[in-house]
């Protein structure tokens, strides 16, 4: 048994998701995608002994990493990965980047899907391409695409590329089979590379099961993994581009190693290297205790005027707040919980927020009381 239920002191000046807001002592914060919970002891020890060597020199990932990678992508996907299908970098947003400038010109369209991670969008304008946004469908509180409105806007803006996001942050979305595969043909039937980030692929909830884009569209494009998300990492950055095109591998590994930010760190590789081997026992714990929580916000909020989106993956929760108009400032300074507001995922979400419930039971009730109390 691990324990999830313990509070950890986060209050650290370099820990961004606990920073002060000035006039506010006792702030919860269910914002940043990080999670309150202790990495699974493995991790810790690796990264410990890691540590005790006193040497922090160059690192380069060897065949015991590829190894970690291939064996948890064969159990916990199904899917069958080799070393030369993997590259190594410091972060997924950095891959979408990379991805973005090999293969797409400038005023090239790229095309996403909103409400979406904020920085895809960054990403996509910051390279000098053109920005597709299509929204997704709300439908009964379950996002759905629109693909005959996918298709029609690829012809008429000569979309290149595809940024897809798998699960869906912020819907919670796991995509079945059919809705990946149509994805899949539409985008080879006019050209359109996908960059897939699945940043969340292991944290899949209530018995979906995650498919690798890959498995469906194969050559046509590349997938973004890190165990960062899963095993509550992400201040240790470590991903892996992961693709059977090993062309675009190698023209996007130039465009890291132009840049000078490629490959990982000696903590990154550590930390993964024992997360994929041993962190499965945790894993299973944390999303049995993720559900719990999400089964106790859909409890207090069913009387309320807020319409959640229950996730099928992530511990992220999309809930629309039409009702009370736009919340989430209202939360931070009457409440002091602070939670992300929706503009960040889309121009037209200022009534949604997205709310973090990766913390332990009793600071998820604190919030929802507080929360409540302002309703």
């Amino acid at each position: 048994m691990y324990d999830f239920d313990s509070i950890v002191n986060r209050n650290t000046p370099d820990d961004i998701k606990y920073e002060k807001v000035e006039g506010i002592d006792d702030l919860i914060p269910m914002w940043v995608a990080d999670m309150d919970f202790r990495s699974p002891p493995e991790v810790t020890d690796a990264l410990i002994r890691t540590a005790s060597e006193g040497i922090y020199g160059y690192s380069e990932a060897d065949k015991t990493y590829d190894d970690a990678v291939i064996g948890w992508m064969r159990r916990r996907h199904d899917w069958e990965v080799t070393s030369d299908q993997i590259l190594k970098l410091p972060g997924v947003v950095l891959a979408i980047s990379y991805a973005i400038r090999v293969l797409t010109e400038n005023n090239d369209h790229v095309m996403i899907f909103e409400p979406v991670y904020g920085p895809f969008r960054r990403c996509v304008k910051g390279s000098g391409r053109l920005l597709t946004a299509v929204q997704l469908k709300n439908n009964g509180g379950h996002y759905e695409i629109d693909f005959d409105e996918m298709e029609s806007r690829i012809i008429e803006d000569d979309v290149k590329l595809l940024v897809w996001c798998s699960p869906h942050n912020p819907g919670g979305r796991v995509w079945t089979e059919d809705e990946l595969r149509t994805v899949a043909d539409i985008c080879k039937r006019h050209g359109v590379f996908i960059v897939s980030d699945e940043i969340h692929a292991d944290l899949t909830l209530y018995g979906h099961k995650h498919i690798p884009m890959a498995k469906i569209a194969g050559d046509g494009c590349v997938v973004l993994t890190a165990p960062t998300k899963t095993f509550n990492i992400a201040g240790i950055q470590a991903a892996n581009i992961i693709s059977s095109n090993r062309d675009i591998l190698r023209r996007i590994d130039r465009e890291a190693v132009t840049t000078g930010a490629y490959g990982l760190g000696k903590m990154g590789i550590s930390a993964t290297r024992a997360a994929y081997t041993y962190g499965e026992p945790w894993l299973n714990e944390l999303i049995s205790y993720l559900e719990s929580n999400i089964d106790l916000l859909r409890e207090e909020l069913k009387d309320t005027g807020l319409k959640m989106m229950v996730p099928e993956g992530t511990y992220l929760v999309w809930i629309d707040c039409s009702s009370y108009g736009e919340l989430s400032r209202k939360l931070l300074t009457q409440a002091h919980v602070r939670v992300s507001e929706g503009t960040f995922f889309g121009a037209d979400c200022g009534n949604f927020i997205r709310l973090n419930i990766a913390c332990p039971r009793s600071v998820l009730k604190e919030a929802l009381r507080r929360i409540k109390e302002v309703l």
